[in-house]
């Protein structure tokens, strides 16, 4: 279980690094165009106090507590099944705990969750995110390929 563990540290260590960089470097709102062709990678300053895509603005104290229970939860859940988990299952929840908890520090140390990674072609933009969004993002396409590829060799299917 240890490298699953290092992993999500290195996750959340390197999130709150790149988004500290944000917020010391780059004005609030603006852009800084990285790959210009078909504008299609900007690093933005943005913050969210919603949830993913930016939904439910406004609600960050909700969704700090909400977050917090079920990091726990999981976290709980983690450690007393880490014995019936494969590899992969161990490093998804540890990306989906390590995400969590780099989005849950912004909400609590900054009162948002700071967004920075801006990709889209032209004016199709798709929401900013951020190094904590992407672990979850992974973790949940390691889930789907497990579900998909190994559940059913566990079960001799």
């Amino acid at each position: 279980m240890k490298k699953p563990l290092i992993l999500g540290v290195i996750a959340f260590i390197l999130d709150q690094f790149t988004k500290s960089l944000i917020v010391k470097y780059v004005s609030y709102a603006s852009v800084i165009n990285v790959i210009a062709k078909f504008d299609f990678f900007n690093i933005t300053h943005a913050y969210n106090t919603g949830t993913a895509f930016s939904m439910f603005q406004g609600k960050n104290v909700f969704f700090s507590l909400f977050i917090s229970v079920f990091l726990l939860a999981l976290s709980i859940w983690l450690y007393k099944s880490k014995g019936k988990l494969d590899s992969l299952q161990k490093y998804a929840f540890c990306l989906v705990i390590f995400g969590g908890l780099g989005n849950l520090a912004d909400r609590f140390f900054r009162g948002a969750v700071v967004d920075f990674l801006d990709f889209g072609i032209n004016s199709l933009r798709w929401p900013s995110f951020n190094i904590a969004d992407s672990c979850v993002c992974i973790a949940m396409f390691l889930i789907v390929i497990d579900l998909l590829f190994f559940d059913k060799k566990r079960k001799g299917v």
